[in-house]
């Protein structure tokens, strides 16, 4: 259930960006949710890699925006012209995922809580 949470999570943060930003756009509902499942995968496997080589110099938004990219180069429905749009589409993802496990709850801390008691 926590994996389709975040895939829609991831999803629905992919389509706020393509709405607000000019740089960034998507095909299609399916593209988007393409997109959500890969952004998925990619922060599971390729993050950790891309953080482990940028210790020295670890920003997140450029770790995020990495991955963004190989993510438009992965997929034909997902185009985001240049780093610098990688970077705002990878803090307006940041955002709107935060929001969203505000107003839901993190998966984790819930876990934490239930294992104290």
């Amino acid at each position: 259930m926590r994996l389709l949470i975040r895939w829609a999570i991831n999803t629905l943060a992919i389509v706020g960006a393509a709405y607000v930003l000019p740089a960034v756009t998507i095909a299609s509902w399916k593209s988007a949710l393409v997109a959500g499942l890969l952004l998925g995968i990619l922060n599971t496997f390729i993050r950790p890699i891309f953080r482990l080589l940028t210790l020295p110099i670890n920003v997140v938004l450029v770790t995020n925006a990495l991955i963004l990219k190989i993510l438009d180069w992965l997929m034909g429905g997902l185009e985001i012209t240049g780093f610098l749009w990688a970077i705002v589409t990878a803090a307006i993802i940041a955002v709107i995922t935060s929001i969203v496990n505000i107003l839901v709850g993190d998966d984790e801390k819930r876990s934490k809580k239930r294992g104290r008691r």
